[in-house]
């Protein structure tokens, strides 16, 4: 799953959970934990489910992606706390790159 955006960018990032090629049930999950560059998320607080489409919803601010840095391959990281207490990282994959904005003003 890779993209590009640009600093000042404002979007919710769909994520889907899988641990070991299969797909982490909702119920299972107590908290997640979404984290890009120096962005951190976590559900239930800032990300939301999609029940329809089986991905959790991630909101990037503006702020957010301007805190992100130019022109650099971008880590996603997912770490979750299961039900049971079990807390289990997912693989680290690039996501994004990184395109700098000529305004750093939010609008």
């Amino acid at each position: 799953m890779a993209f590009k955006l640009k600093q000042g960018d404002a979007f919710v990032l769909p994520v889907k959970i899988r641990i070991n090629g299969a797909d982490v049930p909702v119920e299972d999950v107590e908290r997640a934990e979404f984290t890009v560059g120096k962005v951190r998320k976590t559900y239930p607080e800032e990300a939301s489910f999609d029940e329809e489409n089986g991905r959790f919803l991630v909101p990037l601010t503006q702020e957010d992606t301007f805190s992100l840095p130019e022109d650099e391959g971008l880590r996603f990281d997912v770490r979750v706390k299961f039900r049971g207490g079990a807390v289990i990282g997912t693989q680290k994959v690039t996501v994004a790159l990184v395109d700098d904005a000529e305004s750093e003003e939010v609008i």
